[in-house]
């Protein structure tokens, strides 16, 4: 079989090769991304792909090389074999992954942003989302790796140290991972989103103040993160403030309909407080949203039926 060739064409060309309705179709798959609609953003993203690459399979060199017209068989070559890129294909790659990601389907998430590491391999964000997915699957060496290439090739990268943080964190070094938790918010003091990751790894590491204090820090600069009530309202019911964490996780929810870890810890609150109805309507609304948190839900189930009884 010939070696497919890729083309990377300028992004000048590329305005003046392929039809508008590629960037029409990537604002509308960003649109409904941010919307929820995952399935309506991959089929956008994929039409994009569509309209930005194309790959004729057909043809090639003889396999033995030796042509009586080696021009007209190169031309047949060129022309039957080569792949064109647009930029813009490794970004709805990526968008593609971040929609399969949104929906719990991992492998098919990193199979997107393998292509789209094909394409531009010096993306530090697109080693990233790739390492975050290689987590989720808890293949933690692979994850690590993805962030520690991230960080190669962009130092300052503030979401690489985060990410590396969270790998070592579940690798069980804790001191390192607070050493990129740390840097990462010496590098964005005033972002919320890297204060609520610190303060969630915090939560786990069991310095419940300092958690605390990260996700009140992230809501002052950002009342809107819905994150970070998540975090306090996970603090609150550990404290067995469940009217506090109720509320908490609620304000989440309305910041963030499909933030699934809010209707869980909401759910967990429920059963607590013997509110079977409620919980069992949160967590059917979780599994729905994000179906590999059912078991956990399973199983804490069993354990906070036992401690009321």
């Amino acid at each position: 079989m010939s070696k497919v060739l890729f083309l990377i064409i300028s992004a000048f060309l590329s305005i003046n090769i392929y039809p508008q309705s590629a960037a029409d179709l990537s604002k509308r798959g960003s649109k409904r991304f941010v919307q929820g609609d995952y399935d309506g953003a991959i089929a956008d993203f994929t039409q994009v792909i569509d309209l930005t690459s194309r790959l004729n399979k057909k043809g090639g060199l003889s396999p033995s090389g030796f042509s009586p017209n080696p021009a007209a068989d190169e031309a047949a070559f060129w022309s039957e074999n080569v792949r064109v890129i647009d930029p813009r294909t490794a970004d709805a790659y990526l968008q593609r992954g971040n929609a399969f990601f949104a929906k719990d389907e991992m492998e098919s998430a990193i199979k997107d942003y393998n292509r789209a590491l094909e394409i531009l391999p010096s993306s530090a964000g697109v080693y990233f989302c790739r390492g975050t997915a290689w987590l989720v699957k808890n293949d933690l060496e692979r994850a690590l790796a993805d962030f520690e290439r991230s960080l190669k090739i962009n130092p300052q990268f503030v979401k690489g140290y985060i990410g590396r943080g969270m790998a070592r964190l579940d690798m069980g070094e804790t001191k390192a991972a607070f050493e990129d938790y740390d840097h990462a918010v010496g590098l964005a003091p005033r972002d919320a989103e890297t204060l609520y990751h610190r303060g969630d790894a915090r939560l786990r590491a069991g310095d419940v103040a300092g958690a605390l204090a990260d996700f009140e820090n992230a809501m002052k600069l950002d009342p809107k993160l819905a994150s970070s009530y998540l975090g306090r309202g996970t603090v609150r019911f550990y404290e067995k403030d469940y009217d506090g964490a109720i509320k908490d996780f609620t304000a989440a929810l309305n910041l963030d309909g499909r933030l699934s870890l809010a209707y869980r810890n909401r759910g967990f609150v429920y059963l607590a407080e013997g509110q079977d109805a409620g919980a069992e309507k949160d967590f059917s609304r979780a599994v729905t949203l994000t179906p590999r948190l059912g078991p956990g839900i399973d199983a804490t189930v069993k354990i906070i039926k036992r401690l009321r009884k």
